[in-house]
């Protein structure tokens, strides 16, 4: 149908995500201040193409009231449990 929807979008990288501790992002970062950008220079390399997975979250803009902030406030995060991802591409 022709009805306005908002909506969410998300990128999620196939291969997961990971972080490092404080004391890890300390003597990782001492070492080489850019290893992320030289983490994925690396996996090219390798063959292991970077690769993401796109999802949105749509929400009928009657619906709006039904939550305890601004949807349309970008700083926030909508509720999977109550607005599910969709799997697009």
């Amino acid at each position: 149908d022709a009805k306005a929807r908002y909506v969410k979008f998300h990128w999620k990288p196939t291969c997961g995500v990971s972080c490092l501790m404080d004391d890890e992002a300390t003597l990782v970062g001492g070492k080489n201040h850019s290893h992320a950008t030289q983490d994925l220079y690396d996996s090219i390399a390798a063959g292991n193409f970077p690769e993401w997975k796109l999802f949105v979250q749509v929400i009928d803009p009657e619906e709006e009231e039904r939550f305890d902030f601004d949807p349309l406030d970008d700083t926030k995060t909508w509720p999977e449990d109550e607005v599910p991802l969709r799997p697009v591409g």
